[in-house]
């Protein structure tokens, strides 16, 4: 049977980098995320197993940020050498200012890698499962979509027919599929499983 399409957002991630998301039905999340020609992730989900509210991360590699502290560290190490006068300056203030070129393009690039993420999670095991980046490509579509995705999930999980313990159970069997797909880790199944059945208390 033939799916409607009831919200899409697309997003460029990087250079080459692709994050498309696609409701269908008001009830089913399509993710897909590319890098290039190479797909990183593809999968779907019951909408109803999500939270209505997003959570909005920050994330960065601090790698970079390392590598500026390392470049400043050796950097003042090179000055005080040169100011105490027991080095060739000849040899240090080259030195110096390659140093110093390093330490602010470490920074710039922990600054470029900077992304704010708005973080989907299941409704009661809190598993991240979807991740979208926040007000791209532009703040209109990409209000509309949120607004239109937690709307569909506000919807769902309200229906009479489904009770607290469905929910649950549902939730459980989407991660189940989520973990054969690859998309969750094992230890994030098992350790969802135990809050999911806990509830259940």
């Amino acid at each position: 049977m033939a799916r409607t399409l009831t919200a899409r957002l697309h997003q460029l991630d990087g250079p080459k980098g692709i994050r498309l998301f696609e409701v269908f039905d008001h009830r089913f999340l399509r993710v897909r995320q590319t890098n290039g020609q190479t797909p990183l992730r593809d999968y779907a989900m019951d909408v109803a197993i999500l939270s209505a509210s997003g959570r909005l991360l920050h994330n960065s590699d601090q790698g970079w940020l390392w590598a500026a502290g390392a470049a400043t560290l050796v950097l003042f190490i090179d000055l005080a050498v040169l100011l105490l006068g027991t080095g060739s300056p000849w040899l240090l203030l080259p030195l110096a200012g390659l140093l110093l070129a390093l330490t602010v393009i470490c920074v710039t690039q922990f600054l470029h890698s900077r992304r704010h993420l708005l973080t989907f999670v299941s409704r009661y095991a809190a598993v991240p499962l979807v991740e979208i980046l926040a007000e791209q490509p532009e703040a209109e579509s990409y209000s509309a979509f949120i607004t239109t995705l937690s709307n569909d999930i506000e919807t769902l999980a309200s229906r009479k027919d489904l009770t607290a313990a469905d929910l649950r159970a549902g939730e459980l069997r989407s991660l189940r599929k989520l973990l054969e797909q690859k998309i969750i880790t094992p230890a994030a199944y098992e350790d969802a499983k135990q809050r999911l059945l806990n509830h259940a208390d």
